[in-house]
């Protein structure tokens, strides 16, 4: 299962981005003017514009979010006392994996910023669905604990 496991997570994060690129690439043309480019999450006011390619932040932000952790996922962070060649690697590998999980919920949130504009733009929602919105986020900072936990267990494994 390890082995499907990273190129899975790396193909979810793809169809997230194309998923987020279509969203926007369809939406755009038929979005009113003036759009909402930012939603009000913690009283800020709503920041309304004419129809510009700045809609396009939020896709072009999943790009480069994906870079950063694509980068990120080549770069673990292992301490150089270990020298066990096999627990480097099973470290490294979870490195790698929670990078690309982080990076699903970095999607997720991206995409449901992005739709929730779409809407309130054309006046159908509320907005943000806070709920949603704040498991996401719950889950993602779950994942450093987690991350912790697991690579407290592989170097316990090895003593």
């Amino acid at each position: 299962m390890q082995r499907y496991l990273l190129p899975a997570l790396v193909a979810a994060n793809c169809l997230l981005i194309v998923a987020g690129w279509a969203m926007a690439v369809v939406a755009y043309p038929r979005l009113p003017s003036p759009i909402l480019l930012w939603i009000n999450l913690l009283g800020q006011p709503l920041l309304w514009l004419k129809k510009t390619p700045a809609f396009f932040l939020y896709p072009l932000a999943q790009v480069c979010l994906a870079s950063l952790f694509a980068f990120a996922s080549l770069s673990p962070r292992i301490p150089s006392r270990i020298d066990d060649e096999k627990l480097r690697q099973k470290l490294r590998y979870l490195w790698k994996e929670q990078a690309w999980t982080a990076l699903i919920f970095f999607n997720l949130i991206l995409i449901h910023l992005e739709r929730s504009i779409i809407f309130l733009s054309h006046g159908l929602e509320e907005g943000l669905n806070p709920v949603y919105f704040l498991i996401l986020f719950l889950l993602l900072f779950f994942l450093i604990p987690a991350y912790r936990l697991r690579a407290r267990l592989e170097l316990s494994a090895k003593r």
